[in-house]
């Protein structure tokens, strides 16, 4: 008879999320309220992926815009951390006098990660430029130019098509972001830095919440947060076979 070793198997729950080329499975309940840093490294330490700008929107939209689903307890979750708290999203603003650097930040290093321009730059060099914001041949590295974007208030067409928002959650993601964004009372806010010629670059991570007005406002897209506070959350996403090779 073969000897079996003696384990404990309990159940998780998955949030399974198909998008066009694979289905994201996001772990729940959510980590945190804690810090970028910390929620981050409690995820990774599972062994799972911290969710960047890409692999966030499509547990949002379907929060907010799939009805067969909206109703459930653990979508519900998500929304009450977005009115209540934030949702972090694991992507370093760099902002410029020039525009905002966007990296997306899979080791979850936050402000303490080193930066430097040049070194951006080369990872621009050769990669593609769409709506006027450019993309690293990965695409984890963005750059968009101050011309492309407006901090502030928007509307969801606008939302949907500004350089800040394309360069976290790229050009699918701005889209549906657009989409989340109609689903609320008021109109969609982006936050970030203006760098003015001669100020030294400044780095911040992201978030998304829906709290930035006192009647449970509209979208808020932040790309303005300091990594050290610590009311945010975050769903871990369980690696693929792709990601395991």
């Amino acid at each position: 008879m073969e000897n079996k070793s003696v384990r404990i198997e309990r159940g998780q729950i998955n949030l399974i999320v198909p998008t066009l080329n694979a289905e994201l499975r996001y772990v729940h309940p959510a980590l945190g309220p804690d810090s970028y840093n910390s929620v981050g490294k409690q995820i990774l330490d599972r062994g799972q992926k911290v969710p960047t700008g890409n692999l966030t929107v499509p547990l949002i939209h379907m929060a907010y815009c799939n009805e067969s689903v909206k109703d459930e307890k653990e979508f519900s979750d998500i929304r009450n951390i977005m009115e209540d708290r934030w949702l972090w999203v694991f992507n370093r603003n760099i902002w410029t006098s020039q525009g905002v650097y966007v990296v997306q930040d899979e080791e979850a290093l936050g402000r303490n990660a080193p930066f430097d321009i040049e070194e951006l730059e080369d990872k621009l060099s050769g990669g593609d430029n769409e709506l006027r914001v450019r993309f690293s041949q990965d695409r984890k590295t963005r750059f968009a130019p101050k011309s492309t974007y407006s901090l502030g208030k928007h509307t969801p067409e606008s939302l949907a098509r500004d350089g800040f928002v394309i360069a976290n959650y790229d050009i699918n993601g701005a889209e549906k972001l657009g989409e989340v964004s109609s689903e609320f009372k008021y109109n969609p806010k982006t936050f970030g830095l203006n760098i003015e010629d001669g100020q030294v670059p400044q780095q911040r991570t992201a978030c998304l919440d829906s709290g930035w007005d006192f009647d449970d406002g509209g979208l808020g897209v932040c790309g303005d947060d300091w990594d050290d506070y610590e009311g945010g959350c975050a769903f871990g996403i369980e690696k693929s076979e792709e990601d395991t090779q």
